[in-house]
């Protein structure tokens, strides 16, 4: 009995909150309406919530389209022993929120800084003298609009729907085409497709001397690796040191891919599987 009620239970899904933020807009869209869903107030939240299995998976954006890496996700990712199980992708509408009767009368405008980057010259433009503020979450950039005659909030329609804030202006992104890509994070990845992707991070050390960075990606070349996406994070270590984080065609499991872990890990002091997983496909 305790086991068919088990199955019956849905399942747990964290997400960066407040309700309201794009995060928990992605979590529904990919999840559904049968998922239970908790919020966490950081990405590290998040991470920490799967980790302590108070929830089975986690919901974060690692890239958007205009502004480029979520730098706090892509380091809890390097930092945590979750792994990448899922990627998809979802349009963004920036929405501006707000009590206030007309832009002359915006002081502040509250926001993730993420949709304040993918605003940024639309603001400009039409609210040039206002004072940009930092939230830790479009939701509760919303939150602090509402009770501020004077303030306004960059967030999505459904925050507009759940706090009762009136919408002046949609689509205020500069890019009209504005796209952000999430991952599942869950205590395993995914099985192989035939068409995934793998996540990893590795580091070089100063004694590797000139071209340690062109050696190790030439072992991908070699393997016939598609190298999708490769950025630098601080190490966190020591000052001026460095992980990359990198992005391949294949999974784990395939022979290519395999070899290329390998040998990476004769070559690089760390060398960390972050995940394989099935390829998104832009609907």
């Amino acid at each position: 009995m305790s086991a068919c009620l088990a199955l019956q239970e849905p399942i747990k899904v964290a997400y960066l909150g407040p309700e309201g933020t794009f995060s928990h807009a992605a979590a529904r869209s990919f999840f559904g309406l049968a998922a239970a869903y908790c919020e966490a107030a950081t990405f590290e939240g998040v991470f920490d919530a799967v980790a302590r299995r108070q929830a089975q998976d986690g919901v974060v954006p690692i890239e958007n389209s205009t502004e480029g890496s979520v730098s706090n996700a892509a380091d809890a990712l390097v930092a945590n022993d979750l792994l990448v199980r899922a990627e998809f992708e979802l349009e963004v509408s920036q929405c501006l929120l707000t009590r206030a009767p007309n832009f002359a009368a915006i002081e502040r405008v509250y926001s993730h800084p993420q949709p304040l980057g993918q605003c940024r010259v639309w603001l400009a433009k039409n609210l040039g003298s206002a004072v940009l503020v930092h939230s830790a979450s479009t939701a509760a950039a919303v939150r602090e609009a509402v009770n501020d005659p004077g303030g306004a909030a960059i967030a999505s329609r459904l925050a507009s729907e759940l706090y009762g804030l009136s919408i002046m202006r949609e689509r205020i992104q500069d890019h009209p085409e504005n796209f952000t890509r999430f991952i599942v994070i869950s205590e395993n990845d995914a099985a192989r497709t035939g068409d995934d992707k793998t996540t990893i991070a590795f580091s070089l050390s100063d004694g590797q001397g000139r071209g340690a960075l062109l050696r190790a990606l030439t072992v991908l070349d070699e393997e016939g690796i598609n190298l999708c996406r490769i950025e630098s994070r601080p190490s966190r270590e020591k000052p001026w040191d460095y992980v990359f984080l990198a992005e391949m065609l294949g999974h784990r499991e395939d022979a290519n891919v395999a070899r290329v872990m390998a040998r990476l890990r004769d070559k690089c002091p760390m060398v960390k599987h972050l995940g394989s997983y099935p390829r998104a496909r832009r609907a």
